[in-house]
Parts: structure tokens; C-alpha cells; sequence
């Protein structure tokens, strides 16, 4: 564990890995609750009646997205690269919602569920690579064995 953390560029504070945590499990419980009653909110239900028909492309393309990317920005990625995945993933949901109908639907509803789903997920890594993370103190030095 120690040489992995050595190995990072950068660290999350605490606010930003909590954030983080709290985000992926939003995620998680959004996608749930296509499957599981207890687990939606009627609050959404009342503005978009048929958001649980959809949800599941915003949560991957979240999960997907912020995983790379927080991953990335403690390896020293920068904005830049983000916004390039983030593209991509926008791209493959165009893709796979308008021209591949293996084991998915064609629905133009589902690329917009995906968009929002990376949108959230860039706003979320560009406030985490401004103001969330620090430079790693123990980063191992070119000296060391």
C-alpha cells in the first residue's frame, strides 16, 4: 500500500475523498432503484415519471467517468486529459445509443441520461483538481531504491 501511495503525484483532502465516496453511492443507489422500490426517490418520480428507465446510463456513465478521472488526477492527469475522457465517454453513449442495437435499445432519452451522467461526473473532477487535491508528500524520489 505504501509504494502505491508513493507512487501518486497527488492526494485527495479529506472533503474531496468523502465528496467522492458520497457521489459513487448516489450513483449506486440511483441505479438500484430501477430494480428495487424501497430504493427511488418519489421526488424525482413526480418531475420525470420514467427516470428509472433510464437512470442506468447516467449512473455508468458517472461511475465509468469518475473512476477514470479520480484515478487520473491523483496520477498527475490535467484538465485537458479529463475533458478527453469525459469526450469519450460521450461519444461511446452517441455510438451505443444510436448504432449498436446489441443488448440495448436504440433511445435517443438514454444518450441524454449519459451526457447529464458525464457532465455531473466533469464538474465533479474539475472542483476536485482546482481546490480538492494536494501534492503527495511521499512521493518516492528519483534516489530511492
Amino acid at each position: 500500500m505504501d509504494k502505491i501511495i508513493k507512487n501518486l503525484k497527488y492526494v485527495p483532502k479529506l472533503s474531496t475523498a468523502l465528496a467522492y465516496i458520497l457521489l459513487l453511492a448516489l450513483a449506486l443507489v440511483l441505479f438500484f432503484g430501477r430494480n428495487y422500490e424501497a430504493l427511488r426517490f418519489e421526488c424525482i418520480l413526480k418531475i420525470l415519471p420514467d427516470f428509472y428507465g433510464h437512470v442506468s446510463n447516467f449512473s455508468l456513465t458517472l461511475i465509468i467517468y469518475t473512476v477514470i478521472g479520480y484515478v487520473g488526477l491523483l496520477v498527475g492527469l490535467t484538465n485537458k486529459h479529463i475533458r478527453v475522457v469525459g469526450f469519450l465517454m460521450v461519444l461511446i453513449n452517441f455510438i451505443f445509443e444510436l448504432f449498436i442495437p446489441i443488448l440495448n435499445t436504440p433511445d435517443i432519452k438514454d444518450l441524454f441520461y449519459g451526457i447529464v451522467g458525464a457532465l455531473v461526473g466533469f464538474f465533479f473532477l474539475y472542483a476536485a483538481k482546482v481546490k480538492g487535491l494536494r501534492q503527495n508528500n511521499l512521493v518516492r524520489s528519483k534516489i530511492d531504491p
